[in-house]
């Protein structure tokens, strides 16, 4: 399935416990969520995954975790190096910074998507 065709965007959320978004660094979360926003701006949880590099702290290691990010178009982080921001934003990521419940986080950005419309 095309997901632009369907007009769905993924966004990726770093996270400790499930249910706050990690107050650190993007790269330190222990797994990212995945949700799936359609048309509607409605979203669901698709995947969560691993991240491998939670507590690695190598050069440039904003890249490595694009690796693991890069089918999103979204990140919603408490935290991201300044290089880091600079780095995703060149390869075409929307950041937004947020703090605290996921689900609030969630509607918060997309209230603020419509926007921008």
């Amino acid at each position: 399935m095309d997901m632009k065709k369907q007009n769905i965007v993924r966004l990726a959320i770093p996270t400790n416990d499930g249910i706050n978004i990690f107050s650190g660094m993007l790269g330190m979360a222990k797994e990212m969520f995945i949700y799936e926003i359609n048309h509607e701006n409605q979203f669901r949880l698709i995947e969560k995954r691993n991240n491998p590099y939670e507590s690695t702290m190598q050069h440039l290691k904003t890249l490595d975790v694009y690796e693991i990010l890069d089918d999103c178009a979204i990140i919603v982080s408490a935290k991201i190096g300044k290089k880091g921001i600079s780095r995703l934003r060149e390869r075409g990521m929307k950041l937004f910074f947020r703090k605290g419940n996921i689900e609030q986080a969630l509607i918060s950005v997309f209230r603020e998507e419509e926007l921008d419309e």
